[in-house]
């Protein structure tokens, strides 16, 4: 049986975005986490919330320069694309030894599913790139189909583990960092990766199906010819697969291994569900930036949704985009009229203040109207005691109850008495 959340609260603070880089830009509410039961954080992520490490935030949408909206999909309902399927085929031919990524020509064109370039005279590999196209696409079958093979050139082997460390995870993602994000190598430190990566405050809970890892944070880590060549980090949460990062050595981009293993993550979902898991079939892709061309990818996986901010509701995300197209940021169950297309020098946002302006940030209460009879029923834990806070005179201070009725306005009415909000005294 999960335990009790325990969380603190860090209020309201502006940042420099990491997306565009504007200055105080990325507004959020945040909390921290040294431990979370998996049910808890799920109900999280559906109102909007993230983590990095224990570190858990909820952007403010209308006061963010790149609004992030949650984006998830149906695994069970996904359809595969022509370019997906070109992709992962390339990716088994990779390791089958029949695609040559320094061939100009190869590379072009040699991964069409009915495509016999690279096969030789091998009648095997013909017949089974015949399979491939007449027979319909089978993606658990032909995304499998690389794994542990003995008869191909390379071997694809992938493991799938608890969250931990280890000196081969750290030089990967110090690699990656420094060559794909240009950081400051100074920067990229071990106790970072750790805190980021590594450390997750989600409480581990087995299940009894077979076949199925329990809920909690793991590393998927891909091992080509015996070496660390890519980690996804992953929380296995009751709904959904949640991709927390992705890391990956930049020596293997053309497999656009990235994209691949979002792939892998899709069928996991799938697998896990058919292994008597029926709540868990959504693939969570983290956050949808409609302006950052580096998230343009994950609306090529269909069919998905994103997150109304306000009413917590799922969209499709063919109606969402038509509408970000003309709005910075939109409700799409309430959008505006007329439209204020986004642009570089017109963001609808407003940074010159860390606190409530005007109003509270969607889909949040308004904390003035959060009454104190409202904050009563909190769980707290004051000197190593978990009470209701309306149980306790000591805390009953103008400046602690703001912080209250701020925490309760911003993770909701039902997480705010199920969670444990930590004092430290």
């Amino acid at each position: 049986m999960s335990k009790f959340s325990l969380v603190y609260s860090h209020g309201s603070h502006s940042s420099i975005c990491g997306y565009c880089g504007s200055n105080f830009g990325s507004s959020k509410f945040a909390i921290t986490a040294t431990s979370l039961n998996c049910k808890d954080y799920q109900d999280l992520v559906d109102r909007g919330w993230r983590r990095s490490g224990g570190y858990i935030y909820k952007p403010h949408m209308k006061k963010s320069c790149c609004p992030q909206y949650t984006i998830r999909l149906d695994a069970n309902k996904f359809n595969v694309s022509k370019s997906q399927r070109k992709l992962i085929n390339r990716f088994n031919r990779y390791i089958e030894g029949t695609y040559d990524p320094s061939n100009n020509k190869d590379n072009k064109d040699g991964d069409d599913e009915g495509d016999e370039k690279s096969k030789g005279n091998s009648q095997q590999n013909k017949s089974k790139k015949d399979t491939r196209a007449s027979s319909g696409f089978d993606l658990v079958k032909i995304i499998n189909e690389a794994e542990d093979r003995q008869d191909w050139k390379h071997h694809l082997r992938i493991v799938f583990e608890k969250s931990s460390f280890s000196r081969e995870k750290y030089e990967l993602y110090y690699k990656y960092q420094i060559n794909i994000h240009n950081d400051d190598p100074s920067e990229v430190t071990e106790g970072g990766f750790r805190r980021f990566l590594v450390n997750s405050p989600l409480q581990f809970e087995s299940v009894n199906n077979p076949n199925t890892p329990g809920y909690g944070s793991f590393h998927q880590c891909y091992y080509l010819d015996n070496k660390l060549i890519a980690v996804a980090v992953l929380d296995v949460l009751p709904k959904c697969i949640s991709s927390v990062y992705f890391l990956y050595d930049p020596d293997y981009n053309f497999l656009q291994i990235g994209k691949y293993s979002a792939l892998r993550e899709i069928v996991m979902a799938q697998e896990l569900y058919n292994a008597g898991l029926q709540d868990l079939h959504w693939y969570y892709m983290g956050y949808y930036i409609h302006t950052c061309q580096k998230m343009k990818y994950k609306g090529q996986y269909k069919p998905s949704d994103l997150l109304d901010p306000e009413t917590y509701e799922w969209y499709s995300f063919d109606k969402c985009s038509a509408l970000l197209d003309k709005h910075n940021y939109v409700s799409f169950a309430n959008p505006p009229n007329p439209p204020n297309p986004p642009t570089e020098n017109n963001k609808e946002y407003d940074s010159d203040d860390d606190d409530y302006v005007d109003e509270p940030p969607p889909g949040m209460l308004d904390p003035e109207k959060v009454s104190d009879k409202d904050i009563e029923t909190i769980k707290v834990n004051y000197k190593g005691i978990i009470k209701q806070f309306g149980d306790i005179p000591e805390l009953k201070n103008d400046g602690i109850k703001n912080r209250m009725k701020e925490y309760y306005a911003a993770v909701g009415k039902e997480l705010a008495e199920r969670m444990v909000y930590k004092f430290y005294y």
